[in-house]
């Protein structure tokens, strides 16, 4: 099994090398034949990989360098089940992208179809990676194929504005990790992320350990796209094509988060223990910040494609709020919430797409932006509704009660505002007749409905995912199968995560209060035009307007605050 685990990288690296060659003589059937077979064998190597990794991690030494004596010198894809999962995910986000494609791209299919593959190459080896370089390398990878798709329309000037504002934020992120990680090489001589963490562990933080672990988070916040480190997501969001924003949706903020989950648990989680205290209050302050302030913001703007940006960085903020419980149960919530809400974001970005068009497509946008915005809210028929209620418990159980009332406000803010998008889309299908729209809006349709019905199918999960994070968060089990090849004790039994009544009625609720605040909505905005509010209101839309002077300016400042809290807690 340790043989297939390059195959996720190698094969849409090869699907890309074909697609570029015949750019020029396969047609545009082909092309999208060419790389739905690749996707589809991606999907069968997740599949198995997953299936491996449930008994013990997979763990797979290029050129046969392993471990000798506890020293890796070589690089390796540690694969367990949460790393399969999210890889598996970034599959069915990228099959979504592609359906995208064929209506929104006109010429060069080629060119995005090769993006769209080294983009799922890279965060395919950046979820199975046991090597902290080698997730710079993929963290770039993805960059790049995601900066070249954002600035696809290069006659645009919004879309290469917002490719060069994702460039500078991104690259200014990718420099931070990689400082980070000539610390940590520095102290450890090491890049594996079990040597490093068993390296770490036999001593307690001091400055430099500090210092790397606040650049790292940084840099993977940025690329999870939080508050204050937002801006580039909302200009890409806004004007990039519509298949990157379909991946920006579904997978690429979920990643972000899964970096910080992988790099703690695996390299800080046994030199910060006496002071994870303050790991846990930064990252769920941060979460809770960016969830609360983007869903009100989200209810502010008037194009869809931009409110749905906000919707987004609620929604990872909500994911930051779980894994900052720093707990195997904040983990199995956040796993579970993430898999749900990425298959509803890119079925979101979709219904968008179809409530653009005319005549059926039109109404059948509506419809998915109905279900989502239902979905959104956590309506417990969805997985989401499960997650969410996970992700209360465990800020609860972490001593942070409080942000429960911040989960359930962003889940009724952003669930209104997608119903607001819906009724405005259904109120448009009432006009005059209209010519019916482009071609290929049924398959899209298609698509958005499976992805919402695959949200709905993965609450059923929820054992499997208390397990998976049990196992996750073993740092001990996680060195011994990287460094001796030792698979230790099966973990048959995790949190499991379960949706109890309190939970269901926090769900309901919100569910509730965003039906209802989807219809205040419009009144809300006539009685707040006042004078006062409307000058804040334009500092908050000059701040959103894609300036690149203002997104590298916060998150100079957020890398400042966060680090402001962490380094005190050294030696």
């Amino acid at each position: 099994m340790s043989n297939v685990a390059p195959l996720p990288v190698v094969v849409p690296l090869t699907c890309a090398t074909v697609l570029l060659l015949g750019n020029r003589l396969m047609p545009r059937r082909v092309v999208y034949l060419v790389a739905g077979t690749a996707i589809a064998a991606e999907m069968l190597s997740a599949v198995l990989l997953l299936g491996r990794a449930r008994s013990a991690n997979v763990v797979s030494w290029f050129g046969g360098w392993s471990p000798r004596a506890g020293v890796a010198l070589g690089v390796s894809f540690t694969v367990d089940q949460l790393g399969a999962s999210a890889a598996l995910l970034s599959r069915v986000i990228v099959t979504a992208a592609l359906l995208s494609a064929t209506t929104t791209v006109r010429d060069a299919e080629g060119i995005v179809g090769a993006l769209l593959m080294t983009l799922l190459a890279g965060m395919a080896g950046f979820c199975l990676t046991g090597d902290l370089f080698n997730m710079f390398v993929f963290f770039e990878l993805m960059a790049v194929s995601a900066i070249a798709l954002a600035a696809y329309h290069t006659e645009s000037v919004a879309s290469l504005r917002s490719a060069l504002n994702f460039a500078i934020t991104n690259g200014i992120g990718g420099f931070l990790v990689l400082i980070a990680i000539a610390m940590l090489y520095s102290r450890t001589g090491a890049l594996n992320l079990a040597q490093i963490g068993h390296a770490l562990g036999t001593e307690g933080p001091d400055r430099l350990v500090v210092v790397a672990l606040s650049l790292l988070l940084v840099g993977f916040l940025a690329k999870a796209a939080v508050i204050p480190f937002h801006f580039w997501l909302v200009d890409t969001v806004t004007f990039a094509t519509m298949p990157l924003v379909v991946v920006l949706a579904g997978a690429l903020d979920v990643l972000g988060v899964y970096a910080i989950a992988r790099v703690y648990w695996t390299v800080f989680a046994g030199s910060m223990l006496q002071h994870e205290h303050a790991v846990r209050a930064a990252l769920i302050a941060i979460g809770a910040v960016s969830a609360l302030a983007a869903a009100v913001l989200s209810i502010g703007f008037s194009s869809p494609r931009r409110r749905l940006a906000f919707v987004l960085i609620s929604h990872t903020g909500l994911l930051v709020i779980g894994i900052g419980c720093l707990s195997a149960g904040g983990v199995a919530a956040t796993a579970l919430y993430a898999g749900a809400d990425g298959m509803i974001k890119a079925a979101l970005v979709l219904g968008v797409m179809l409530a653009a068009a005319t005549g059926r497509a039109r109404r059948a946008g509506a419809a998915v932006l109905t279900v989502g915005g239902l979905a959104t809210a956590g309506l417990p028929v969805f997985a989401t509704g499960l997650g969410k209620a996970a992700i209360e418990d465990a800020t609860t159980r972490a001593g942070f009660g409080p942000i429960v009332i911040v989960i359930v406000v962003a889940a009724a803010l952003t669930g209104a505002t997608l119903l607001e998008i819906a009724v405005d889309a259904w109120r448009r299908t009432t006009k005059a007749a209209e010519r019916e729209p482009a071609r290929g809006w049924l398959l899209l349709a298609v698509g958005a409905g499976l992805l919402l019905a695959g949200s709905a199918a993965l609450g059923a999960a929820g054992r499997s995912a208390g397990t998976a994070a049990a196992r996750f968060v073993d740092t001990t089990a996680y060195q011994a199968s990287v460094l001796t090849g030792t698979v230790g004790r099966r973990v048959t039994a995790g949190v499991p995560v379960s949706l109890t009544g309190r939970g269901a009625a926090l769900d309901l609720l919100a569910v509730a209060a965003a039906v209802v605040l989807a219809a205040a909505l419009p009144a809300m905005r006539r009685s707040l035009r006042r004078r006062p509010v409307m000058a804040s209101w334009n500092t908050v839309r000059r701040l959103h307007a894609g300036s690149v002077g203002d997104s590298v300016t916060w998150l100079v400042v957020g890398a400042t605050i966060l680090s402001a809290v962490l380094v005190p807690f050294r030696r």
